[in-house]
């Protein structure tokens, strides 16, 4: 039989365990909700914005990084710096696209004809990665062949010497798919009519890449493009007839800084390690208020409201450059501290478009481990309980795996371990220049804040 001593120490490690589990499971004693200024983050995001598309390599992601690490040092984070990585990226010099009015047989123009201009960024859209084609007179217009939505392989071979016209719908092979065949058939360049993303907003021209990773790809040196469904309409119309279409487009391609920034929230042992992450880069075409301005704004504003705790494992702090072309940044930046965290990181926590369209009112929070569902969803209730203006949204914490390579959670899933992500209803209008300042709802930064800051500082205490 046990004496009473031991029955005594029995019951207090009983307890204690008890307590324990209580603070990891959430019940409000346990749960600490950290401190987020909303507001604040709308800041950062008018801040941010201001020197234009963050494109990777270009100055304005240079500022928007300097920004960020400014940011992250009055949040109290230690050792902040900057790396950078070259990368394969490019720049988009000149693009302009235009319709050519000829005589019947199409074999020389008209000295006074019509000529039509599209507008670039609002009507068309260089995709990633294309290739180049100077034409300033008759002797480069192309003639245009609709080769449907792109499906059948054999299609292409229609388009050899000619624009490759496809009507994207959600059959439509991805990018690099339809860049090699066409391609390879022969074709001059290459247009992708925006048929399925976007109808409330005139099915707008969205920038997408085709993440070429082998040098030799780069010899696909022919113009590629998206054009709204309008757009895209009067260009078949007009070819159809006695018009022809004349492009100069120049984009450089060649290796140029990717920049990821760094900040610790330090923890009193070395012994494991959070990483919250988030891209602050945004397609060429776009300010990008939505995608993904409020990610590095969200992580700023996680970093405050922690600001004072000392955890026991360190809380790490990045924002990743070279999202939109290929996770660049974050795989770059894997790459570069494999060894080390595959030693100490416990959790990946990404924030990519992490905040709710003013038009919906759905936030997703994901979890690569069911265990960890029922944590979520008591600090969820509680955030809920504590701020009831925010039962407006609707939020939910699933299981998902994450394995799929969209955003820059990847590379560390990918690496072994353990992900979480804050997923808003984003906006229609992403990837377009009219993702601006007109879609930011800084209110439902605070809801992927909230809950996956407080239970990062409750698992890292």
């Amino acid at each position: 039989m046990f004496g009473i001593p031991a029955v005594v120490t029995a019951i207090l490690l009983v307890t204690t365990v008890v307590i324990s589990v209580n603070s990891l499971i959430g019940n409000d004693e346990g749960i600490l909700l950290i401190g987020f200024d909303h507001e604040m983050a709308g800041e950062h995001v008018r801040n941010l914005v201001q020197w234009g598309p963050r494109m990777t390599g270009s100055e304005a992601e240079s500022l928007g990084a300097d920004y960020i690490s400014r940011q992250f040092e009055d949040a109290g984070l230690q050792d902040v710096h900057i790396e950078t990585f070259q990368v394969p990226m490019f720049e988009v010099v000149t693009a302009e696209l235009s319709l050519v009015e000829y005589y019947p047989l199409k074999n020389v123009p008209r000295p006074f004809g019509q000529t039509v201009q599209f507008t670039h960024m609002e009507e068309f859209v260089i995709q990633g990665y294309s290739g180049s084609l100077a034409s300033s007179d008759f002797r480069g217009d192309l003639e245009v062949v609709d080769i449907g939505n792109g499906t059948d392989p054999g299609s292409y071979s229609r388009s050899r010497g000619m624009v490759c016209f496809i009507e994207q719908t959600v059959d439509t092979p991805g990018n690099v798919v339809v860049y090699e065949n066409a391609f390879s058939a022969g074709a001059s360049a290459i247009i992708l009519q925006n048929l399925m993303r976007g109808e409330e907003i005139g099915y707008l021209p969205m920038f997408k890449t085709s993440q070429y990773h082998e040098p030799e790809q780069a010899a696909r040196d022919i113009p590629f493009m998206m054009v709204s469904k309008d757009c895209g309409d009067e260009i078949l119309q007009r070819t159809s007839g006695s018009f022809k279409l004349r492009m100069d487009i120049e984009v450089r391609t060649g290796n140029m800084d990717c920049r990821v920034v760094v900040g610790d929230l330090k923890g009193k042992s070395d012994d494991g390690m959070i990483v919250f992450g988030a891209h602050h880069d945004t397609c060429y075409n776009t300010i990008g208020a939505v995608d993904n301005t409020v990610g590095p704004a969200t992580l700023i504003e996680i970093a405050r409201g922690m600001n004072g705790r000392t955890p026991k494992s360190t809380i790490r702090f990045a924002t990743f450059g070279g999202e939109e072309e290929g996770l660049y940044g974050s795989i770059e930046y894997y790459k570069a501290h494999r060894a080390e965290f595959q030693d100490t990181v416990d959790l990946y926590i990404n924030f990519d478009m992490a905040h709710v369209d003013p038009d919906t009112n759905s936030f997703t929070v994901t979890t690569t481990r069911n265990s960890t569902i029922p944590v979520l969803e008591d600090i969820r209730d509680k955030l809920l309980r504590k701020d009831p203006t925010l039962s407006r949204y609707e939020i939910s914490v699933v299981y998902d795996d994450m394995r799929w390579a969209a955003s820059d959670h990847w590379p560390f899933v990918n690496g072994g371990h353990h992900a979480m992500g804050g997923w808003g209803s984003g906006c229609i209008e992403y990837h377009t220049y009219k993702d601006d300042l007109t879609n930011l709802n800084p209110e439902s930064l605070q809801i992927g804040g909230r809950i996956l800051g407080s239970y990062a500082l409750m698992t890292a205490s």
